[in-house]
């Protein structure tokens, strides 16, 4: 059995959540119901059985060479897949596994040395904003949940950090692809064993026989370099038709990335003309300033926006992502601008 720590400072219901899981788990053929994180669309519960987890977390401990020494700390929403899983894998990679209440900087009151930790972007943005000598403890750290900003990666470039960015879904059971990204850093993610990729129209789609019964075409549009690696552009259920021409929002959105200082994302709003005009939605409290001749020194005319709405608060999902949909449905409230 593996070791669990401070498992008595939790709070009650992630104390009651915990235990729970770990009845259930003991259990012969069980199954536990886990919600997609619903950021393209309508949110969903999956039933994933215990032997899809072991799996997983067998791909994954094998993947980093974790074993009965290995010291993890779990500091996730346990509603979460990746939360579930970050148990799963101490427990049958037999290790250590301290537990806490997930906070924005989990490794605040942290002074001992951890081999393995999970978080999400807005968890290591706050760690290398408030402690970022406590990165030193920490020898492997994965960050998922939702995208890794420019910023970020320069943060951690700067910190002499390299940290892995993963690549999965709640259907997958968590990653099943991980890339190097801040100091030591790689344009490509690498599969787990026993995974393999192909790319029908450019369309990334999972090979995982172990783990599912049939291929998983996703809506990830990426550059297939070759059966297990490949470089992630977009999702293609984003694009933005504007007067004919198909756009990608993510790829603008990181062409931006060193000129807005605010949480924001490329949506866009009917036009009678265009059939979608393409907006930028920012968040803030505060009035923002727009310069075209900014935008225009790195965007081609096409992906140029033509308005920007300022909203106080974006809709989110429980690991921090931003909901799109649900916060586009704000921008008819608000008053748009042009950008000038």
């Amino acid at each position: 059995m593996f070791k669990l720590g401070k498992f008595n400072s939790l709070n009650k219901n992630l104390h009651k959540y915990v235990s729970d899981f770990l009845i259930e788990w003991s259990r012969e053929g069980a199954s536990f119901v886990v919600k997609s994180s619903g950021s393209t669309g309508q949110s969903k519960l999956i039933e994933i059985s215990k032997s899809q987890m072991k799996l997983s977390a067998q791909k994954t401990n094998q993947f980093f060479q974790f074993n009965s020494e290995t010291k993890a700390l779990l500091c996730l929403s346990f509603d979460t897949i990746a939360g579930k899983m970050m148990l799963v894998r101490a427990l049958v990679g037999d290790y250590f596994l301290q537990i806490e209440s997930p906070s924005s900087n989990p490794l605040k009151t942290i002074t001992e040395p951890i081999d393995f930790l999970a978080i999400v972007p807005l968890q290591l943005e706050t760690i290398l904003s408030e402690t970022p000598e406590k990165l030193n403890l920490v020898k492997t750290i994965i960050v998922g949940g939702a995208p890794v900003s420019d910023k970020l990666k320069q943060l951690l470039k700067e910190a002499k950090k390299t940290v892995f960015q993963t690549y999965g879904m709640t259907e997958t059971v968590s990653h099943i692809a991980l890339r190097k990204i801040g100091f030591e850093e790689s344009d490509y993610y690498q599969a787990l064993q026993g995974v393999t990729f192909t790319a029908p129209e450019g369309n990334l789609e999972i090979h995982y026989p172990e783990l599912l019964p049939q291929p998983l075409l996703t809506t990830d549009f990426v550059h297939l370099i070759d059966s297990t690696h490949f470089e992630w552009i977009g999702r293609t259920d984003f694009i933005i038709n504007c007067g004919g021409v198909k756009l990608n929002p993510e790829v603008i959105e990181q062409k931006l990335a060193s000129l807005i200082d605010v949480p924001y994302f490329i949506s866009s709003v009917p036009d009678d003309l265009l059939g979608n005009k393409l907006t930028l939605v920012l968040e803030s409290e505060r009035d923002i300033s727009i310069k075209k001749a900014d935008f225009e020194a790195l965007l081609t005319k096409y992906e140029l926006p033509k308005m920007f709405v300022i909203i106080p608060t974006f809709e989110r999902t429980s690991s921090g992502k931003i909901n799109r949909k649900a916060t586009a449905s704000k921008i008819l409230a608000n008053d748009w601008k042009p950008i000038l």
